[in-house]
C-alpha cells in the first residue's frame, strides 16, 4: 500500500504522463460494460496525450456502445493517422467498419470491414459482422458463404460471447436499437449463437 492512498484506486492520482494507464483502465472498463466510466477514463488520458491514438481508437469504440455510433470513425480515422504503424489498423478498421454497421451504412461497413481482415485474416469480429453487413446489403449468397466458412473456423466459439460481447455490455437504447437487427441477421445464418 501506498502511504498517503489508502482506499484509493490506483489510477485516481496518477502523475502526468500516465495517459497509458488511463487509457487501460478505459478498456478495462468498457470491457466490463461500465462504458460511462470507460469514457471518462479516456477522456483523461485525452486531456494528458492528445497524441495517443490507441486512446482515441478505443474512445470511438466505446462511443458506439454509448449510443454514438457516429463520433467513431472520424475518432478512428485520427488514430490511424496519429498511429502510423499498420499493427493496430486491423483493430481500427473493424471499429469503424462496426460503427457504420450500427448507422446502417452497410457499403461502408463492408468496405472497412474487409480492410480489417486484409490485415488480419482471423479476426473472427471482423469476420462476424461482415457476414451481417453482406445480408444486410442484399448479398445473400456471398453472406452464407462467409457464414459457413465462419462456423468452419469457429466451431467452438463460446456459448453466449456474442452476447456477453455486444448485447448485454450497453443498456443505450440507441444502440440496443442499431444492434439487435444486426444479431438478428447474424443469428439467421446461424452464427454467434
Amino acid at each position: 500500500m501506498v502511504p498517503g492512498r489508502a482506499g484509493r484506486r490506483p489510477t485516481e492520482n496518477l502523475a502526468p504522463g500516465a495517459a497509458d494507464a488511463h487509457c487501460v483502465q478505459g478498456m478495462l472498463h468498457s470491457a466490463a460494460g461500465k462504458l460511462d466510466e470507460a469514457a471518462l477514463a479516456f477522456e483523461r488520458a485525452l486531456a494528458m496525450d492528445q497524441g495517443l491514438a490507441i486512446a482515441h481508437g478505443f474512445a470511438a469504440y466505446n462511443a458506439a456502445f454509448l449510443g454514438n455510433a457516429g463520433d467513431t470513425l472520424p475518432a478512428i480515422e485520427r488514430a490511424m493517422r496519429l498511429d502510423q504503424a499498420d499493427r493496430r489498423h486491423s483493430i481500427w478498421f473493424f471499429f469503424g467498419g462496426f460503427a457504420e454497421l450500427l448507422m446502417g451504412r452497410t457499403d461502408a461497413s463492408i468496405a472497412l470491414l474487409r480492410k480489417s481482415l486484409e490485415r488480419n485474416s482471423s479476426y473472427g469480429s471482423a469476420r462476424m459482422f461482415l457476414i451481417a453487413a453482406l445480408s444486410l446489403s442484399g448479398q445473400y449468397r456471398e453472406a452464407a458463404e462467409a457464414a459457413a466458412s465462419f462456423r468452419q473456423q469457429y466451431p467452438d466459439g463460446p456459448a453466449g460471447a456474442c452476447e456477453q460481447l455486444w448485447l448485454s455490455r450497453s443498456r443505450s437504447a440507441t444502440y440496443r436499437a442499431q444492434i439487435l437487427p444486426v444479431f438478428d441477421t447474424i443469428r439467421s445464418l446461424g452464427v454467434g449463437t
